[in-house]
């Protein structure tokens, strides 16, 4: 007896994929609140947090209950510079506000210092992300990055992080594990990548958006959302054949790479 299980088989880019990529360019995106969830923070603010031996997502107390989390109990705030502003009156007797200067207030805390409901991690039934990862020879790394609006990282030894806080962590996995796999982060590309980023993040998100589609995963993204990062990046600009294709065949490479290999058992 003979039992085969394999990856579904793409000889050419299947036709739903252009019409899919079509949508992502041309039908109405929605900003949503993905990348803005968070205070950001000045580069002195970063340093002193950092200093101070976080390098995770933070916020205030108050702004993690808005997020679901609970501070632990017994957790010491971090500090940051926080503007102080006066009021004055102009010759007019009109009252204005001026920046006096900058006072250390203890307000912060980190990611790891919280509790709560946690979204459960997402497999799709006939795809792995660990076979895919290994297949790919991509590493997952601690995600050490402040600001919390930042989703995920990819990097040129082929290692991604993804936010704990992600508010679409499979996807976000999938935009990063695209940068690696179209190259953007290699040693020949590091330097494009920052000349012609609009390019490159349409490159990894849409390959993101054909790839969560393939997979059924309609639930782990926003579509509108990621049509308006998709836009946005582009700033009305039409990406190329070449750029087109380079989507389509990074969206099949991981496709494939967490797809069972053909097994066949002879009985």
């Amino acid at each position: 007896m003979t039992t085969t299980t394999a990856a579904p088989e793409r000889l050419t880019t299947p036709p739903e994929w252009h019409d899919l990529l079509k949508a992502a360019l041309e039908m109405p995106g929605e900003a949503g609140n993905t990348y803005n969830r968070f205070r950001r923070f000045s580069l002195g603010n970063q340093v002193l947090l950092m200093i101070q031996g976080l390098f995770e997502p933070v916020n205030t107390y108050k702004g993690w209950i808005a997020l679901g989390r609970q501070v632990r109990k017994g957790s010491k705030a971090k500090s940051i510079y926080v503007p102080m502003f006066r009021k004055k009156e102009d010759k007019d007797g009109e009252e204005h506000q001026y920046l006096s200067g900058f006072k250390l207030v203890p307000s912060m805390f980190g990611v790891s210092e919280t509790d709560g409901d946690d979204l459960p991690p997402y497999e799709p039934p006939t795809w792995s992300k660990e076979r895919a990862l290994a297949k790919l020879g991509i590493g997952v790394v601690p995600f050490a990055e402040i600001d919390g609006n930042v989703q995920g990282y990819s990097t040129g030894h082929k290692e991604v992080a993804i936010n704990p806080v992600a508010v679409y962590p499979f996807k976000t996995l999938m935009h990063e594990l695209a940068h690696i796999v179209a190259g953007h982060t290699s040693d020949e590309q590091i330097a494009e990548y920052g000349t012609h980023r609009g390019l490159k993040e349409f490159e990894a998100e849409a390959a993101a958006y054909l790839i969560l589609n393939e997979l059924g995963a309609l639930e782990q993204f926003n579509a509108a959302e990621s049509r308006h990062y998709i836009q946005t990046w582009l700033q009305d600009q039409k990406p190329d054949e070449k750029s087109v294709r380079h989507v389509f065949s990074t969206a099949d490479k991981i496709l494939r790479a967490g797809y069972p290999e053909e097994k066949k058992e002879e009985a």
